[in-house]
């Protein structure tokens, strides 16, 4: 017998639409005449506490960043930062199950701070609870459009909020324009959180000495929280050689390539699309390596391009070079003999991800070739994602690299047309004969 309903609200096919129901038991059984809470309408109530706590939240995209997702060690190849990173998750887990106190997380970009603070304010979300997500830039952004009378939310309403929500976090601490009134507005937030003990997380990609001292006094006390340098800040020699940011190269991303381009072949076209099939699938999940061989104008760099702005806009670590830059730049720094070039190198070893762009011409000097072959190898040897564009082909390239391309355990070969021998190549800047 269905329950019958005693209360009419909305539509339902089990309940016919019932807040409260009666419950069906036979006469004399001690529940006979009680009235209960729909289940509907209690699973519904549930329903719209996860949507309201969501939409709190402000975790939008971020929610995709959990635990379960979470790489184990991180994303350092240093045995140091692993355990680093290992024992920072373990405190961020049982955070999001009883949060107390304050996590500072500092690190390089890249190196995952922003996931594990996203997977605690997720967790939370799961068990229930109230959480806010916040980007620093973003908060102050919103600080001031609050003070518009047509704003949203006004002002005192939003400052309020951030001040004493339940569990907050504070994203990409450091990022801001550094203003007088952004450095006031952050300590008044960080600084009634320190006074009432709520807990707090903060990401930075500022190491502890270099955060502002009003706020570092704060940040860095013992009796409130806890300090976790998950990576070095990159080494600048490295930074000076990475493109990524260049305007031309960050608007290169798969949205913006042209895969049914009008003025191809059918079978070019074949072979632009099974090449933009597997840099997708190569920036889902990077494994191995990429090779991307072809004329130039057929799409090469766009697509490794594309696979880079896909990873960074995930949070990962990147590096996109120019192999001309890169060559330049071994003849000319290892010739100094200089520290902070092998720790550039060291570094361009073990990056996450490496790209190398137009891997188009050696170098006559023989110490710079074993230089690019010894990246290489090591990369191969550690099966280290990497993307690698040329016009050349295999025989062009060298024996010893050819190899490594050839292994197709680890190196998958894309070819966007025929590419050109040596030897038929025009010299830049100069015209080929006809």
């Amino acid at each position: 017998m269905p329950p019958i309903a005693v209360a009419d609200i909305g539509a339902c096919s089990l309940c016919h639409g019932a807040r409260f129901v009666r419950v069906s038991v036979p006469l004399g059984h001690p529940d006979f005449g009680s009235v209960v809470a729909c289940t509907c309408a209690t699973e519904q109530t549930e329903s719209q506490r996860a949507d309201r706590l969501q939409r709190y939240s402000n975790i939008g995209a971020l929610s995709r960043l959990t635990f379960t997702n979470l790489i184990a060690r991180g994303r350092s190849p240093d045995a140091r930062a692993q355990d680093t990173y290992r024992r920072c998750v373990e405190d961020a887990r049982a955070f999001a199950e009883e949060a107390d106190g304050w996590i500072v997380l500092s690190g390089a970009s890249g190196c995952g701070k922003t996931h594990i603070a996203a997977a605690v304010v997720n967790r939370m979300l799961e068990r229930g609870e109230p959480a806010l997500f916040m980007v620093v830039p973003d908060l102050l952004d919103h600080l001031r459009a609050a003070y518009d009378p047509n704003a949203e939310m006004g002002y005192d309403e939003l400052f309020e909020r951030v001040r004493n929500a339940p569990l907050l976090v504070l994203d990409d601490l450091g990022a801001q324009s550094a203003t007088p009134w952004a450095q006031e507005k952050l300590f008044q937030i960080i600084n009634h959180r320190f006074n009432t003990r709520l807990p707090t997380i903060v990401t930075t990609n500022l190491a502890p000495d270099q955060i502002d001292d009003r706020l570092r006094t704060r940040l860095s006390d013992a009796g409130i929280g806890r300090i976790y340098v998950l990576e070095q800040r990159r080494n600048s020699e490295l930074r000076s050689l990475d493109v990524l940011d260049h305007p031309v190269i960050r608007d290169m991303t798969f949205e913006r390539f042209e895969i049914n381009a009008a003025h191809l072949a059918p079978d070019d076209r074949r072979r632009v699309e099974n090449a933009y099939r597997q840099a997708l699938a190569f920036a889902e999940h990077p494994d191995g390596w990429l090779l991307f061989m072809g004329p130039h104008g057929a799409g090469k760099t766009h697509l490794a391009a594309a696979i880079a702005n896909y990873r960074r806009a995930r949070g990962e670590a990147v590096t996109f070079m120019k192999v001309p830059k890169l060559l330049e730049f071994l003849r000319r720094r290892f010739g100094e003999d200089s520290a902070s070039s092998y720790e550039a190198f060291d570094e361009m070893e073990n990056t996450p991800l490496l790209i190398l762009d137009d891997l188009d011409s050696q170098t006559s000097i023989a110490w710079v070739r074993d230089r690019l072959f010894q990246l290489l190898d090591h990369r191969h040897t550690s099966r280290l994602p990497t993307v690698i564009t040329t016009a050349l082909s295999l025989d062009d390239l060298g024996e010893r690299l050819a190899s490594r391309f050839v292994d197709h355990a680890v190196c998958s070969v894309i070819v966007l047309g025929e590419p050109q021998r040596e030897e038929t190549r025009p010299r830049r800047g100069r015209k080929k004969a006809t």
